[in-house]
């Protein structure tokens, strides 16, 4: 096979100049140098039950409801779900809206005050603020400490 003459220039400029294989070095140098952790410098999404929050049985959304109408709602939803023998909600409250009387408000405060003896967890998830879980049952005792 014959070369023209372009390939014999670039024949004998190969001949000349030094190649390395830049690959093979790569490698070389990825073998020898020692192993080191990965930093993760992201959020990690992880299971609710991590976090101390009980894994949602039932849902319900509050989008478009008033206040009044969103805690009558959610009441229900609690009587519903004990009769079914279920016990942890969640409900969609969204972030809040004046127009609406906010809702995540109202639910807040009927669960400090008319819900107390029903309700024994309430807590905004952490990936999502516009819901949280509340578990239905009996707040444990609490028992008087005996003077010494």
């Amino acid at each position: 096979m014959a070369f023209n003459e372009e390939e014999l220039f670039q024949l004998e400029w190969i001949k000349n100049h030094h190649m390395e294989d830049k690959d093979k070095a790569l490698d070389a140098e990825k073998a020898d140098a020692p192993t080191e952790k990965k930093v993760f410098k992201g959020r990690k999404v992880r299971n609710p039950a991590s976090w101390g929050t009980p894994l949602p049985e039932d849902e319900i959304d509050l989008h478009g409801m008033t206040a009044d109408e969103a805690a009558e709602a959610v009441e229900r939803r609690m009587s519903q779900m004990s009769i079914a023998g279920l016990s942890v909600l969640r409900v969609i409250h969204g972030g809040g809206n004046p127009a609406y009387g906010n809702v995540k408000k109202i639910i807040d405060r009927k669960v400090r005050s008319e819900w107390r003896n029903r309700v024994v967890f309430y807590r905004t998830e952490i990936e999502n603020v516009g819901s949280s879980i509340l578990k239905i049952g009996k707040p444990a005792p609490k028992t008087k400490k005996q003077p010494h």
